[in-house]
């Protein structure tokens, strides 16, 4: 067998480039069918644009369109050499299972430690959004499974690290899919440097783990079960709470 050619300067570059726009391009994408349907989206739910119902369905819209675009992409530049699904095996199960119990006992490590430090962890203004309307908690859970999880997964893990490990290697595609991660949701944390710093304390030991995941079971579904799974619990956990029994 033949050893493949080193990729160049320009081979690398290009894949830098790549995985910008396909990121930058998804969620400006996403972020205009959004405001474009948005008079439709009140319509439907019958309430005023800015309600929670209305915000579940921006959410949708959101990152059903994003998975849209990822595909278009994807299959631009041959989705069978960067993204692989398939129908998870009794062992790849075990590792969404575990992969899901890592991310929450993660999550409540890093808490409990920035608490000590005296930090205010950070919280996602999707979380705050349900604060004295449980519904939308429990309708994010659905949500989260079909198409959070899914769209983040296809796109970071999927398109970003999947072009940038190409020619960049499986641990620097990796790190920098995390990063750009984190990034994209550090405008979304309410609070100041310490909220941001937990959050992006959380969104490194979420990436790093569904990159290696994916890496290691070459099946994007792992990746986009647990990240989904992760955030279902996180509301179901939630929903339990605003209704009392938690």
């Amino acid at each position: 067998m033949t050893e493949s050619a080193a990729p160049t300067t320009d081979t690398r570059l290009q894949h830098v480039g790549e995985a910008v726009l396909v990121l930058a391009g998804s969620y400006l994408i996403a972020g205009i069918v959004v405001a474009v349907t948005d008079p439709l989206t009140a319509a439907v739910v019958g309430s005023a644009a800015d309600s929670n119902m209305a915000k579940i369905a921006r959410t949708i819209i959101q990152y059903g369109t994003v998975i849209g675009v990822v595909a278009f992409y994807l299959r631009a530049i041959d989705t069978d050499r960067l993204v692989r699904l398939a129908v998870p095996s009794r062992r790849t199960i075990g590792l969404i299972v575990g992969g899901t119990v890592v991310l929450l006992g993660s999550q409540y490590a890093i808490n409990q430690l920035l608490q000590l430090a005296n930090v205010a962890p950070g919280a996602n203004q999707a979380v705050l959004t349900g604060v004295g309307y449980p519904l939308y908690y429990l309708a994010m859970i659905p949500v989260s499974l079909l198409f959070v999880g899914p769209g983040e997964e296809l796109l970071f893990r999927g398109a970003v690290q999947g072009r940038l490990s190409e020619s960049w290697g499986q641990w620097l595609a990796i790190i920098a899919a995390t990063v750009l991660f984190g990034l994209s949701h550090v405008p979304a944390v309410t609070g100041g440097f310490g909220a941001q710093l937990s959050y992006a304390l959380l969104a490194g030991v979420l990436g790093v783990l569904l990159g290696y995941l994916y890496v290691k079971t070459d099946n994007i579904v792992v990746p986009a079960v647990i990240h989904g799974s992760y955030n279902a619990t996180l509301f179901a956990g939630l929903y339990l709470g605003e209704i009392g029994l938690l």
